[in-house]
């Protein structure tokens, strides 16, 4: 799961404005630019900024003639956003409407036996000669959340063996994709900066928008039937079906369920994002169980755990040198089925500090972390 781990972050950002001929014209403030991708929120329109619809967007820098690009707007509903996943190659010549069925990241679940299993592919549509783009609230039903986890993982996530977002076109004879993920060093930062737009576009309460000659490419992503049978109409594709239900992105202050090939091994991760604090449980399959909690505690720790009205569990922690949070490894397995079923978690320091976090989504997330956490 992607760590929102808390980090100074400088507040000032970098706006540069695109005038084109004509009236329309697009701002783009720059939140981050890192070294194989940034993160900026891109406003289009003719009129008043302020009103016109915005979009944040995180995309690759040096991945050409290829680039990968997602953007986020906002939905109805406070806190969710319309994200749309864009696959870009300069010299495609894609017939208007045609589609493609590509699979992007490792989406999974865990079986109740235990056994792993694999999320199935995206669909894209083509939307311009050189470019595809899918919802991911389109994406299969009972899906959409491991979806988001793979991509944002892929994006912002760097294992020892690399970043994990593989692109593998299954149709057509497109070779696969693997941009590289943030450095290790700006996973933090960047994360961060993610959010930070995320939250300055909530805040504008903007209406959603959407979104050089170069060689022609010999492969493409697209069946050759695909190619010849398209609607070569120059409208768009309607990549937003359904946009009234949840719209895919992970929903804030809610548990979640991850992986993670640490450098240790396969970890499990259940845990909870509010604003700037996280708190949540790792552990690797056979081995202990860790509690940990970022923006709360300074130094060395003592902490107790209390969900609802259960008995209260009393752990000793410290800063650890590879995440960054406080970790506490003296807590019962008991206490997960206190999460799994309660209502709200209270952790409070000796010194004072308290956080208390809502067990929403807990139900679901930790019975999942405690099958992968138990495998042998």
């Amino acid at each position: 799961m992607i760590k929102l781990r808390t980090v100074g972050f400088a507040s000032c950002f970098v706006p540069s404005v695109c005038l084109p001929s004509g009236q329309a014209f697009s701002q783009e403030t720059s939140y981050y630019q890192g070294a194989s991708w940034t993160i900026q929120m891109v406003k289009k329109g003719t009129g008043n900024l302020s009103s016109e619809g915005a979009y944040c967007e995180v995309k690759t820098t040096s991945f050409e003639p290829r680039s990968v690009v997602l953007q986020s707007s906002p939905s109805k509903e406070a806190g969710i956003y319309r994200t749309i996943l864009k696959l870009r190659k300069s010299g495609w010549q894609l017939p208007i409407g045609a589609t493609a069925k590509v699979k992007v990241g490792s989406p999974f679940k865990i079986g109740s036996g235990g056994q792993i299993i694999e999320g199935p592919p995206m669909t894209f549509k083509v939307e311009s000669a050189d470019t595809m783009a899918s919802l991911l609230a389109d994406y299969e039903p009972g899906w959409q959340l491991e979806i988001a986890n793979a991509v944002l993982n892929g994006i912002f996530v760097r294992t020892k063996y690399g970043s994990t977002l593989l692109i593998d076109f299954i149709d057509g004879n497109e070779p696969p994709w693997n941009p590289a993920s943030f450095e290790k060093l700006e996973q933090q930062v960047s994360f961060k900066a993610y959010e930070q737009c995320l939250s300055d576009l909530s805040q504008m309460a903007a209406d959603p928008a959407q979104g050089g000659s170069a060689p022609l490419s010999s492969t493409s992503p697209l069946k050759p039937e695909a190619l010849n049978n398209a609607d070569t109409s120059s409208a768009p594709p309607v990549v937003n079906k359904g946009a009234d239900q949840a719209e895919a992105m992970v929903p804030p202050e809610q548990w979640q369920f991850g992986t993670r090939e640490e450098d240790w091994g396969q970890t499990c991760y259940a845990e909870i994002q509010k604003r700037d604090v996280k708190v949540g449980f790792m552990g690797s399959p056979g081995e202990h169980l860790i509690g940990f909690v970022e923006g709360v505690f300074k130094g060395d720790a003592r902490a107790t755990w209390h969900v609802d009205d259960k008995r209260a569990h009393v752990s000793d922690g410290g800063q650890n040198d590879y995440f960054g949070w406080h970790e506490f490894d003296q807590l019962p397995m008991d206490l997960l089925d206190q999460i799994s079923s309660g209502k709200e978690l209270a952790i409070t320091g000796a010194k004072g500090e308290r956080t208390v976090v809502s067990l929403k989504g807990a139900s679901e997330a930790v019975p999942r972390f405690k099958a992968c956490f138990g495998k042998h």
